[in-house]
């Protein structure tokens, strides 16, 4: 959202939309809000999607990643229990 307060005048009157002559040397509030691209909806949307299905960014590489998946499994051949 932008917001801000001018005094529109004839010589300030170059913006996007028509400032009706009456505004003219009063104080006026314009408040935008900015209208979303179809870039800007599709990258929300993936954010939001990735949000949900625990996805993560990394730079390792998918073998990577995979080798470190199997190196920190364990079996019970491994496993040691303590006695309580």
């Amino acid at each position: 959202m932008y917001r801000t307060i001018f005094t529109p005048t004839e010589h300030n009157s170059a913006v996007p939309f028509s400032i009706p002559p009456e505004w003219y040397g009063k104080k006026v509030e314009f408040i935008a809000f900015p209208v979303p691209t179809a870039e800007t909806t599709k990258a929300k949307r993936e954010k939001e999607f990735m949000k949900l299905c625990g996805a993560w960014e990394s730079d390792k590489s998918a073998e990577e990643i995979i080798a470190d998946i199997y190196s920190s499994r364990t079996s019970e051949k491994t496993r040691v229990l303590e006695d309580l």
